[in-house]
């Protein structure tokens, strides 16, 4: 009797137990000129599914299409990307594989804040010295550099990066490829992307 009650208790448990975080979302939204589907990766394993990097667990990846409508000419631009967190209003756009595992990419440093707390290096880009994204709320100072490229080995994370990017041009016909943007813990439900300007823009909503 012991036993099947306790067995009846662990499967009780294990209903009750919360659903896991979901971390991979879908999202689609159109305007008058064309369509986009995007699926967005959170979690630093996702992102290691897709390029075979986690990225150092500082980057989120947005894989999207592209579909132009009735054969209209669209003209793409990365920077029309954001992607914004409800968490603290952040926003990010689109790195380039040079910027994040280039041998010439920016790096951010913070320093002290006024309550003189030390705040760990945080590198956007340069794979090769860390990655990763100042936050919102980080009152420390920031300075930044170029990383020497002479000094630096070449990556060959940023040929698998710039290989998958999304294509920049005009185009009547679907394109699809991967924004990567340097935004690290954020839950799903808490992002945004959007597309386009304020006229005429695209809002996408991650389930």
């Amino acid at each position: 009797m012991a036993v099947r009650l306790l067995v009846l208790s662990l499967l009780a448990a294990l209903l009750m137990a919360s659903p896991a975080k979901k971390t991979v979302g879908t999202a689609r939204g159109e305007n008058e000129d064309l369509v986009i589907e995007a699926t967005i990766y959170v979690d630093p394993a996702d992102v290691k599914e897709v390029l075979g990097e986690d990225l150092g667990g500082h980057y989120i990846v947005a894989e999207v299409k592209l579909e132009p409508k009735y054969g209209k000419e669209i003209s793409i631009d990365r920077d029309d990307f954001v992607l914004r967190t409800d968490k603290d209003g952040e926003k990010a756009k689109p790195f380039v594989g040079s910027q994040i595992a280039g041998r010439e990419a920016l790096i951010v440093t913070r320093t002290e804040d006024a309550s003189n707390k030390h705040h760990p290096g945080i590198s956007i880009g340069g794979m090769g010295g860390g990655v990763g994204t100042g936050s919102g709320s980080d009152n420390g100072a920031a300075t930044s550099k170029i990383q020497n490229g002479a000094t630096v080995k070449e990556n060959p994370l940023q040929k698998v990066l710039d290989d998958k990017v999304l294509v920049e041009g005009k185009t009547t016909r679907p394109l699809s490829g991967l924004l990567y943007f340097a935004m690290e813990k954020q839950k799903m439900k808490e992002l945004e992307l959007y597309y386009g300007g304020k006229e005429n823009r695209i809002s996408l909503r991650f389930k």
